[in-house]
């Protein structure tokens, strides 16, 4: 069912989690370096590394930048997005700049962590980055970090020279439509994607440029299809594939994430071990096995037991 004429194909980031050695003291980059080649197989060959859900709170800036390294050696990836969100702006700035001398096509940011600031006080947080960094900044929107930035703030920090693209992950379906009205306003060359993959169907509908996603890892042809419904504005298509995954969301629900999404990419055949850092426990038994009779019901609806990751 196509009710428009077709938009502009959007962009997929697969959002890496961190995979650790068995006792979780040290970064497997070997193993994320392996599983970026597998996962480009499908045809998604952008990734965001070290970024939320990849235990950034719990990395160095040294275990950062060997990831990065690791999977830029490959070849694999037609762009990389690095997270460098830091607790300070300077640390942030410095994290950033390495990023891109170390191969990184844009260095993800966020607004100030774990501390009280003004309005004005986020903007010249925003600010200094630009005129650190000054190229490929990319902002993250969530309200875990304790702001929820308003559509006008975004659009102010998007006019500043250095900044190419939003990672939205409000919850505020109002706030991201307003988001998107506010930047598009105010610079039409910004990229935004939507961060959260699970309840795409809805978002997708905004007229945004692509999609941020930790489940390509285990529904790479789901999240690819999605991106694809979107872009022909197939809504019966879309609506179909957020159905398909209900037992896979209801799962991951109790499990949580990260440890969720690493056991699942261990049922799909990925490399690496299921450790996460404090203060997240690893997936039992008992949820590993729910997670693998999510997996099968949601490939059962999705309308192939094989997933892409087989090719």
């Amino acid at each position: 069912m196509s009710t428009v004429a077709e938009r502009d194909p959007m962009m997929l980031y697969a959002i890496a989690p961190t995979q650790f050695t068995g006792d979780g003291r040290s970064v497997d980059a070997a193993a994320m370096a392996a599983n970026v080649e597998r996962l480009a197989a499908t045809g998604i060959r952008h990734v965001l590394l070290t970024g939320a859900y990849g235990e950034f709170h719990s990395l160095s800036d040294a275990e950062r930048i060997e990831i990065l390294r690791q999977v830029r050696s490959t070849g694999a990836c037609a762009s990389i997005m690095a997270c460098a969100a830091s607790l300070s702006a300077e640390a942030t700035a410095r994290l950033a700049l390495t990023m891109l001398e170390e191969g990184a096509d844009s260095a993800m940011v966020a607004p100030p962590l774990a501390c009280e600031t003004t309005e004005s006080d986020v903007l010249r947080h925003f600010e200094y980055l630009a005129k650190t960094v000054g190229r490929q900044l990319v902002v993250y929107n969530n309200p875990v970090f304790g702001h929820d930035l308003e559509p006008r703030v975004m659009a102010e920090v998007m006019a500043m020279d250095g900044y190419v693209g939003v990672k939205q992950g409000t919850r505020d379906t109002v706030r991201l439509l307003g988001s998107v009205e506010a930047i598009r306003a105010t610079v039409r060359t910004v990229r935004i994607l939507i961060a959260s993959d699970l309840s795409a169907a809805l978002t997708l509908a905004a007229p945004v440029d692509g999609l941020t996603s930790t489940n390509a890892w285990v529904f790479p042809e789901v999240m690819l299809g999605l991106l694809a419904a979107a872009s022909r504005s197939d809504l019966g298509e879309m609506q179909r594939l957020h159905r398909a995954l209900a037992p896979y969301r209801r799962a991951l629900a109790r499990v949580g994430q990260p440890a969720g999404v690493k056991a699942a990419m261990q049922i799909r055949g990925f490399a690496g071990s299921l450790a996460v850092r404090a203060p997240y426990a690893e997936c039992s038994a008992d949820n590993i096995n729910a997670l693998r009779d999510a997996l099968a019901e949601c490939d059962a609806a999705i309308g192939s037991s094989v997933s892409l990751l087989e090719v």
